[in-house]
């Protein structure tokens, strides 16, 4: 939880100079659907991602924001929340290369606790996310662009099963427990995504 704080007053810090200016950056957002691709213990997996990035555009190559959207592994659904950053690197062409990069955490917010017949406990907790992107984008004639990617995405995350010793236990006490089991499950991803700016 320390670590979520930090990281929400680190977003507020980067976002006040930017109101204290007092000129008017333009804002820019950049929606994508895609595929996150990997292996795991359990053989190879071929996963959906959204993901929006909506920031401001600093200069004609760079530009900072925020991300979040949604990454299903599975039955398991991750809520990316990221500072990132893009950058152009020939922003005077029609076809255009960029680059960016996220560092963030992936919440298990959608997640539930589930309670089996035999008053076992299985619940899942986020991690720390971090992504690096390469791609190409296309300028149309109102100047938004056509965007197609590739990504780099690693997914920290906590899968954890326990048998309660009594009613309503805490999940930080371990005197709460009979039995407690932690797995941290490590997603590295190879993500391809298309995707529309403005």
């Amino acid at each position: 939880m320390k670590n979520l704080y930090l990281f929400f007053l680190t977003a507020f810090i980067f976002s006040c100079p930017l109101i204290s200016m007092g000129q008017d950056l333009p804002f820019v957002s950049h929606s994508e659907i895609g595929v996150l691709t990997g292996r795991d213990n359990f053989g190879s997996r071929t996963n959906f991602t959204f993901q929006t990035f909506n920031g401001v555009q600093l200069n004609r190559r760079h530009a900072v924001g925020f991300v979040t959207g949604l990454d299903q592994y599975g039955n398991y659904s991750v809520l990316p929340l990221a500072l990132g950053w893009r950058v152009v690197l020939n922003p005077q062409n029609k076809w255009q290369v960029y680059g960016g990069g996220e560092l963030g955490y992936g919440s298990a917010i959608f997640e539930r606790l589930e309670i089996n017949e035999w008053d076992q406990h299985n619940w899942r907790k986020g991690g720390m996310m971090a992504q690096g992107t390469i791609g190409l984008r296309f300028q149309n004639k109102r100047s938004n662009f056509w965007t197609l990617s590739f990504s780099l995405k690693r997914q920290i995350s906590y899968f954890y099963n326990g048998n309660p010793s009594r009613l309503s236990p805490n999940r930080m006490r371990p005197e709460d427990w009979n039995y407690f089991e932690e797995d941290k499950v490590t997603f590295n991803n190879l993500v391809y995504r298309i995707g529309y700016s403005f």
